[in-house]
């Protein structure tokens, strides 16, 4: 930029940059990477942390992951980053170079993990944040790139069924906010199942207590992982994978079961529970359940591990009326497709000549609409002979043709059982009734959302995981957990908020673009981010000094960064006097 340049009034969009900055600042994200990476003697500028600092305010403020625009958005903001950071902050500082360093370092596993483990230290400590609830789930990442000669791109199964050149992330988190608190990357042809004890053993060492209660989905089911939990000193809730590992054990359960039906606990929410001690309203029940008792035991790292297990069975009473009304689809589907077979008689109709022919068409139906066992089948050869008279040398013959009926009945009783077994689970814990009924494992697991809201955000538009755009494999590796530092943001920022309002037992309004009388108690950091669209910062060189002129803040800025637990100062400080 010329000197003339430099003399003329000039415009620097703020926007949301100084919040995220400051929830950066806060989280002490630059001296945690600082006091880990340190960087080569040949490095000049800002120092790595800085880096990985400013560039994170990019890709939460741009929604934006790529390398190559980083450059120019510094040099677009120059004077409100260096007025941020009390740092002398220069373009050259975020080349493609200087970013691809940085991506490396974050890469490291050891260098990683200790920054995980020092920021979730910082944070438990600094917000206050309960620790008894740690919920784990993997999800995976596509890419665009050949897996040949790769490690960490591998053609795996996605969770649309579809096969794809993918990684995978295993993420442990952190209750009620679905903040990370460890992050694991692996090939994208990996199982999940082996995944989920060293996520459990990091997010331990960096929670650094016994009593936590881990929640995962059934891949968290194997009896080890419930084990190394138990030697943990720790609990465990999880629905067990019972079709895969024990298919007869809800059957078995059910049919112990059936004599005790008016034993059956029932289950409410917590708003449909009176306040004045009363009973709730049976018909707000949303399921019912019973439990039982077993005895385990493991191997855990050569050492014998046992423990009384609590299995939970739970009938979810909208996952029932879900599995009756597929159910019912699935036996109409299934009974035309079957009569379908052996269509009377006529032109076009083909017609199967052969019984191996029809049981196999037979269990193709069956298993196409999971139907096996519910349907009777009778089923007769009919054979109809014309004689043919000699005709040109041809001799006189007897045609056949041969069909098959098939008559198709409905197995009612085999599907009354499948109907008894429909929405029913088990699930498994080792916590103590006296902590988790049956009532509030319930209502634990349904909070299995709130990791389902990290996924989302990963693949959503502000960090978007799917695809990357890094050919490197090591690249990918640090950019993926350089984007979870930005699901931590999100996350932080959903909880404060939150929190602060349910205190004040207040709502936040002016967050809805259109509509500014909407108020909600429960904003999204991205809304609020998205409410300071639009301050802007006029630069007016006077001479060696730089005059600057800021919007003004409306009242909904202040109340935001008021629940954030910011200083206006951040806005106001870019002012002159």
């Amino acid at each position: 930029m010329t000197d003339i340049e430099l003399q003329k009034p000039r415009v620097e969009r703020v926007d949301d940059i100084p919040v995220i900055y400051g929830m950066l600042e806060r989280m002490g994200i630059q001296s945690i990477v600082d006091s880990i990476i340190t960087a080569h003697g040949n490095w000049t500028g800002l120092s790595p942390g800085w880096v990985v600092t400013l560039w994170m305010v990019h890709i939460l403020s741009e929604q934006n992951h790529l390398m190559e625009p980083v450059q120019q958005w510094v040099e677009r903001h120059g004077f409100l980053l260096t007025k941020l950071s009390g740092q002398p902050v220069r373009e050259l500082d975020f080349t493609d170079d200087r970013l691809a360093i940085c991506l490396r370092a974050l890469s490291e596993s050891d260098v990683w993990d200790e920054i995980e483990r020092q920021l979730g230290l910082r944070l438990i400590r600094v917000y206050d944040l309960s620790r008894d609830v740690v919920r784990l789930d993997a999800t995976v990442g596509t890419v665009h790139h050949d897996q040949e000669n790769r490690v960490l791109f591998q053609v795996g199964k996605a969770k649309n069924g579809l096969y794809a050149t993918q990684f995978k992330l295993m993420l442990a988190s952190l209750d009620p906010l679905g903040l990370p608190l460890a992050v694991d990357v692996a090939p994208g042809n990996r199982a999940d199942d082996p995944l989920y004890i060293p996520s459990y053993q990091r997010a331990k060492a960096i929670l650094a207590r016994d009593g936590l209660l881990v929640v995962g989905d059934s891949k968290m089911s194997a009896l080890v992982t419930r084990a190394t939990m138990v030697a943990g000193g720790d609990s465990y809730l999880t629905p067990l994978a019972d079709q895969k590992d024990a298919p007869e054990l809800l059957d078995q359960l059910l049919e112990d079961w059936l004599d005790r039906k008016a034993e059956a606990t029932l289950i409410f929410r917590a708003e449909d529970r009176p306040d004045d001690g009363r009973g709730p309203d049976p018909k707000l029940a949303i399921a019912s359940g019973f439990e039982v008792t077993r005895f385990q035991t493991a191997t855990v790292e050569g050492t014998e591990v046992s423990w009384d297990e609590r299995l939970l069975v739970i009938r979810s009473y909208s996952y029932m009326k879900s599995m009756l009304a597929g159910l019912r689809r699935r036996l109409d589907k299934a009974e035309a497709a079957l009569i379908a077979l052996t269509p009377p008689r006529g032109r076009g109709k083909n017609q199967i000549e052969a019984e191996a022919t029809l049981l196999a068409a037979i269990g193709q139906v069956e298993k196409r609409y999971r139907v096996q066992g519910l349907f009777h089948y009778d089923y007769q050869q009919e054979v109809e002979e014309r004689h043919v008279r000699a005709y040109n040398g041809t001799p006189a013959r007897v045609e056949r043709k041969v069909r098959y009926q098939l008559t198709v009945n409905r197995n009612q009783p085999a599907i009354d059982a499948v109907e008894l077994a429909a929405g029913w689970r088990i699930y498994a814990t080792n916590e103590a009734t006296e902590q988790l009924s049956l009532e509030r494992a319930v209502s634990v697991y349904r909070d299995q959302i709130v990791e389902e809201n990290v996924f989302r955000r990963l693949h959503g538009k502000m960090l978007s995981i799917t695809p990357l755009y890094v050919q490197r494999e090591d690249h990918a590796q640090g950019l993926v957990h350089l984007l979870t530092l930005g699901a931590r943001v999100l996350a932080l920022g959903d909880y404060l908020a939150r929190e602060a309002l349910a205190a004040r037992q207040e709502e936040l309004a002016g967050v809805y673009a259109g509509n500014p009388n909407r108020s909600t108690s429960r904003p999204t950091t991205e809304r609020m981010l998205k409410a300071f669209e639009g301050i802007d910062l006029v630069l007016l060189p006077q001479g060696e000094k730089t005059a600057t002129i800021l919007t003004d803040l409306m009242p909904v800025h202040e109340r935001i960064l008021a629940l954030l637990g910011l200083q206006p100062s951040l806005f106001t400080g870019l002012q002159s006097a």
